[in-house]
């Protein structure tokens, strides 16, 4: 464990080294500061908080899950936060050296995972530190039940994300093309996905009750209602433990070449 947390130390200062997680972290700054600005716009008219509302236990409901401008931010902070973890180590050589420190495939790959979910989840920050404004400036007393079920789900949703880009930034040495295929497996898991269950709801068909408990956004709008499925954090551990396995793997083949 000593080795992974001097690993996790290194990745952590490297994101820090260049501007991207700056970048980063701005843009998420700017998409949370925007959607608190036009929940509380929609709180300050009362018929058209009603009608937002009326069935939510928490603004939190709309405010993440039913943001466009949130999920677009995912889909380009995934690949920008994972790209480099192990396709700049492969191209500049240094995962060879890095091998043949005492330390496993497994533990380099667990903390540049580690690193990346991190990340995510200093992303995620802003979205959260609006709240007490809300709840005690504003007098707008939302159940916390809801808060921490979705920030939960969110958590273990973005375990999932950096996964899916740490196993292909390990298939490819160029970034560019990590960040291209993380993006678009992010996008069929979170566009993609839900079109399937519109046309499996219209259909009729027998599936679309499976389709719909993969589904992304179904998942995260039941945590943003007090919903915690544990059915859904452990489908995002499986996946987790799938793809980290896969990349140690592949991690391990090419540092047998």
């Amino acid at each position: 464990m000593r080795h992974v947390n001097e690993l996790l130390r290194r990745e952590l200062a490297a994101y820090f080294l260049a501007p991207m997680a700056y970048l980063v972290l701005l843009a998420f700054q700017l998409v949370a500061f925007l959607n608190f600005w036009e929940m509380v716009d929609s709180l300050s008219q009362p018929m058209r908080a009603q009608g937002e509302f009326s069935t939510l236990n928490d603004p939190m409901t709309t405010y993440v899950s039913g943001s466009p401008a949130f999920w677009i931010a995912v889909l380009v902070a995934i690949p920008a936060l994972t790209m480099r973890l192990l396709a700049e180590e492969r191209r500049s050589g240094t995962i060879e050296t890095l091998l043949t420190l005492p330390v496993t495939e497994t533990q380099v790959v667990l903390a540049k995972w580690l690193a990346g979910v991190v990340m995510y989840l200093v992303l995620l920050i802003p979205f959260a530190m609006y709240l007490p404004f809300l709840y005690y400036q504003g007098h707008f007393h939302f159940d916390v039940g809801p808060v921490l079920a979705l920030g939960v789900g969110l958590s273990t949703m973005g375990m999932m994300f950096v996964a899916v880009g740490l196993l292909f930034s390990a298939m490819t040495r160029n970034q560019i093309v990590a960040a291209i295929w993380t993006f678009v497996a992010l996008f069929c898991m979170i566009v993609l996905v839900p079109l399937t269950l519109l046309f499996a709801a219209r259909q009729r068909v027998g599936w679309a009750e499976a389709v719909q408990f993969t589904s992304i956004l179904h998942q995260v709008r039941s945590f943003g209602v007090g919903r915690l499925d544990l059915r859904h954090l452990a489908l995002h551990f499986s996946v987790c433990v799938l793809l980290l396995s896969l990349t140690v793997k592949i991690v391990a083949a090419r540092g047998n070449r």
